[in-house]
């Protein structure tokens, strides 16, 4: 079929070419020289765009040069214009090396980890020149890359930076020594986040997991002191009751459909925590094993976990994760009400008001991640920096008090 007369007529909107790169270096050469912010800024876009699509075809006499001048360059705009650059840099299989290199050390993170944790230029022998001259947070974003050899990991683990460590523990594509585990394992008392990250780890042997099961008692049993709600019998039975629970076996039919609610819910929901309000909604309308794999996801505990809290006779459990959560009283008895046998006595009902009234998220956070260790995974770790000072606190409070 023709095209209509006023198509025909009209010019095709064609691409505006990218500039040349020798009248690129020359621009740049002239705003290093000029010291017109605002100009090299505009040169920094357009030399990402640039050098994305032709830094291949470069002739390889001319890199070099051109590798300086764009280092030179970003030296003298802003955090958001490298930013702007590195993220045009990072898809690169064969990067400029002295600017990717000014660039993934730079003292901003936003800057940095898109090539630190994704640029494929960076092999094993460039990362272990630039991990001596970075912090904590720019190895973190290292021990995060796809694939990572032992030569890496040994260097990340060489200084003791527990967020470096909890990284690597919780990547998958990271290779490291069959000791490196036990290694790790005196660090765990200093470091919430990396305690959790060697407790999910599948390979931990029995006695490390004793080691941090230990741990995480003692600081619960702390945190709960220190509320002083309950005295220290009940702290200790309260921590007992969850641990039980949790090591429950579920329904395999019900596990399933469970994991195909939480596949579903971060498809639709997004990774953002669901608020209370939605959760009663959905309770109202009897959509417990939505709520459910909703509060496996928020909690980052396993399905199985959950499944068994909301079956148990006592409510114990289930109270430390809707508490630790920050869901409120009404929320929890809502879900109680909604368990396989039906409404929940009146018994239950005070059991679980009463532990969800007497503790605080942190505290409850605190008992959910010793149970989660002896059951072989992990609680609450998204939030586990947020409670690492509290839980160092209570750790050595408890400390304080066995020396007197």
């Amino acid at each position: 079929m023709p095209l209509p007369s006023r198509c025909r007529d009209e010019p095709r909107a064609r691409p505006r070419p990218l500039p040349r790169l020798d009248l690129l270096v020359r621009d740049i050469e002239a705003a290093i020289i000029s010291k017109d912010r605002a100009r090299q800024s505009e040169l920094v876009l357009r030399s990402a765009a640039a050098l994305t699509r032709r830094w291949s075809r470069l002739p390889p006499a001319a890199k070099p040069g051109f590798d300086g001048l764009l280092s030179s360059l970003l030296d003298q705009v802003d955090a958001e214009a490298r930013a702007t650059f590195a993220r045009h840099l990072a898809p690169l299989r064969r990067a400029p090396r002295v600017t990717a290199t000014r660039l993934a050390c730079d003292p901003s993170l936003a800057v940095a980890t898109p090539l630190l944790e994704q640029c494929p230029s960076f092999d094993e022998e460039w990362l272990l020149q630039i991990i001596p001259h970075v912090g904590e947070a720019h190895r973190a974003a290292i021990a995060k890359r796809p694939g990572i050899g032992t030569a890496v990991t040994e260097a990340l683990l060489k200084d003791d930076h527990p967020a470096v460590a909890a990284a690597l523990l919780t990547n998958p594509g990271a290779v490291m020594k069959a000791d490196s585990l036990d290694t790790l394992l005196p660090r765990a008392a200093l470091s919430l986040s990396l305690t959790l990250a060697l407790a999910a780890r599948a390979d931990l042997p029995e006695a490390g997991r004793e080691t941090l099961a230990a741990l995480a008692r003692g600081a619960a049993v702390a945190a709960l002191s220190a509320e002083g709600e309950l005295n220290s019998g009940e702290a200790e039975a309260l921590l007992d009751q969850v641990a039980r629970t949790f090591r429950a076996s579920a329904c395999p039919d019900r596990l399933a459909r469970l994991a195909a609610s939480v596949d579903a819910a971060g498809r639709v929901l997004g990774m953002k925590p669901v608020s209370s309000a939605r959760i009663a909604n959905w309770l109202f309308m009897r959509r417990v094993e939505d709520v459910l794999a909703i509060l496996a996801r928020d909690s980052s505990l396993p399905t199985d976990v959950l499944i068994a809290s909301h079956d148990a006779p006592a409510p114990h459990a289930l109270a430390v994760i809707l508490r630790g959560l920050g869901h409120p009283w009404p929320v929890l008895k809502l879900l109680l009400n909604g368990s396989p046998g039906g409404d929940a006595s009146v018994e239950r009902l005070l059991d679980a008001h009463r532990i969800h009234d007497a503790l605080t998220p942190v505290a409850a956070r605190m008992v959910a991640r010793y149970a989660a260790i002896l059951s072989g995974s992990a609680a609450f770790v998204a939030l586990a920096a947020e409670d690492d000072a509290t839980w160092r606190g209570a750790r050595q409070s408890r400390l304080g008090d066995t020396t007197t």
